[in-house]
């Protein structure tokens, strides 16, 4: 298993609290095969462009455990995911 690093923008123009989006991602990560370590919220901050009809996001980063193959599955269900606006990942 290696380390990994993801950065997620969450579309916050829903009903969803920052708190139940977490939650939601923390499973979604989990339900693909990742063990979750640590989740940081890195704060809602402003697009230096409109995007998408956005012009600010929530920004957390989540790091974990997981095999290389299931960042190819978390990266296909996030992608379908309204609530994500953009999301990024790196090896730690």
């Amino acid at each position: 298993m290696r380390k990994y690093e993801a950065l997620i923008v969450l579309n916050m123009k829903g009903s969803a609290t920052l708190d139940e989006l977490t939650a939601a991602m923390t499973a979604e990560l989990t339900n693909a095969g990742a063990k979750v370590t640590e989740t940081k919220n890195v704060g809602l901050r402003e697009f230096a462009y409109e995007s998408k009809h956005l012009t600010r996001g929530q920004y957390m980063r989540f790091s974990f455990e997981a095999e290389p193959s299931v960042i190819r599955t978390i990266r296909e269900a996030l992608a379908i995911d309204e609530r994500v606006h953009y999301q990024y990942y790196s090896v730690k």
